[in-house]
């Protein structure tokens, strides 16, 4: 009879397991299906998009974004809506401008500040330009035939790499350490190509890693750039007038945090998220508008369609990823202190086009449950699981031992709206970006349900 009643109690176990696997496909349909018809979140972002534009922390448009999406949350039914204060450095950008002297006459340039760029004197700065490729070539030329010009970096993006988040980082050093070292060497002044694959009118801005004092550094579009190196070759004494007009403050601001409470695990978090943030010249549509949204929608899709969380869900809304990260590193403090278990950390913060994959940052990738979990969502457009970082924002958790993860989508198009005005709401595809939040939920959902051990 005793064996009897451990044989029934076993079958039960498995009955119940085999179930819940069937189970499974039918709730990531129907997470789907709720998705790819629910207009809520995209009418969100186009909102978010035209009431804060330029939400740069510190701005009077960041705090309006975190409200709006405060109330938007609360309105979703989230258990618990906060906001977590912190203190940091800011940078605020009123103007800038650039001009070619060409023929004792000024021709103007489609330009930006670079964050955190000095200002200029009211009248702006003016010198020759000298022209390199990479930090190396700078590194190796004479410290005099730096001093007092404005050094101009001009490598583009590689076309012929595939993955653009590749070619991105083989370019970017020019614009983020670019500057630092042309101050160091002397320049009053930096350019620096925008880091953008199309040639186009867009000055795309971005951050800069200064260490000891500031100088006034800019973006150039694309086209440009290649007008000013073919100036330079018919006039290497070519000079350039350049302004900016920014100051540096230090400001109260706060992280977005909503909690959707667990079934059985309450005190552990699955946390999503993107960064609220955008900067100073654009709406942040794709960057990272779209991340924050597809994030809400996990907690929505949650909610609306009867799944049961094991963890509670906990949607973040990053303040500052742009210029000093310092909404990310503030939350990590948070955890900290306060002992937060967070069992895994999902970030969508590149762009939201046709949904490819994860990144994850484990050094094993033959969990056997992370390959089915790539099967379950393969029907779906999702064609990997891999490893990779997890993104900045959620990055500082990885010392506390979380397991982070990032969404991906297709990345080819991506930096032609990066960091720029062409970054708007009328180039969000309501499809793409519903079938990401979608992927996200059921990954969120698929490691809740079935944990990431073995």
């Amino acid at each position: 009879m005793k064996n009897l009643f451990y044989f029934l109690l076993f079958s039960l176990l498995i009955q119940n397991s085999v179930t819940a696997q069937s189970e499974t496909p039918l709730w990531i349909k129907t997470i789907y299906d709720n998705a790819l018809t629910s207009r809520q979140a995209y009418n969100q972002l186009e909102l978010l998009c035209d009431k804060a534009p330029g939400r740069l922390i510190g701005t009077p448009n960041s705090f309006i974004a975190v409200d709006l999406m405060k109330k938007y949350l609360e309105d979703l039914g989230a258990d618990t809506v906060f906001l977590q204060k912190f203190s940091s450095p800011a940078w605020i950008c009123h103007s800038a401008s650039a001009s070619l002297i060409l023929n004792g006459k000024e021709i103007k340039l489609h330009v930006d500040a670079l964050g955190p760029s000095a200002s200029t004197p009211k009248s702006g700065i003016q010198a020759e330009i000298v022209e390199v490729m990479s930090l190396n070539e700078l590194r190796q030329m004479k410290k005099e035939s730096i001093e007092g010009k404005i050094v101009f970096f001009n490598r583009p993006m590689n076309p012929t790499t595939i993955n653009t988040f590749q070619a991105y980082s083989e370019a970017v050093d020019q614009r983020s350490s670019g500057p630092a070292l042309a101050k160091e060497l002397g320049a009053i002044g930096s350019i620096t190509r925008s880091v953008n694959m199309n040639l186009d009118d867009f000055p795309h801005t971005g951050s800069v890693r200064f260490s000891d004092g500031k100088i006034p550094t800019i973006a150039i579009s694309t086209n440009d750039a290649e007008k000013v190196s073919q100036a330079l070759k018919a006039n290497p004494k070519l000079k350039i007038k350049i302004k900016v007009d920014a100051e540096d403050i230090v400001t109260n601001t706060y992280n977005l945090i909503a909690d959707l409470k667990g079934s059985e695990k309450p005190d552990e978090y699955m946390v999503v998220g993107g960064h609220i943030d955008a900067w100073h010249n654009t709406q942040g549509a794709h960057d990272d508008g779209v991340g924050c949204l597809q994030s809400t929608e996990v907690l929505r899709l949650f909610k609306e369609t009867g799944m049961k969380n094991k963890r509670s869900i906990r949607v973040i809304l990053f303040m500052d990823e742009e210029l000093y990260q310092s909404g990310g590193k503030a939350y990590a403090a948070y955890s900290k202190e306060n002992n937060i278990k967070n069992y895994f950390a999902l970030e969508s913060d590149a762009g939201g086009f046709t949904p490819l994959g994860f990144m994850i940052d484990t050094t094993n990738l033959n969990n056997p449950k992370l390959q089915e979990f790539q099967k379950l969502l393969e029907p779906y457009g999702i064609h990997f699981i891999i490893h990779g970082g997890g993104g900045v924002d959620i990055g500082p958790l990885k010392t506390q031992g979380v397991t982070l993860s990032s969404y991906r989508s297709d990345w080819h198009r991506y930096f032609e709206l990066h960091h720029c005005a062409n970054d708007s709401f009328d180039k969000i595809n309501f499809r793409e970006m519903q079938l990401g939040s979608a992927a996200m939920t059921s990954l969120i959902y698929l490691i809740d349900q079935f944990d990431l051990a073995e």
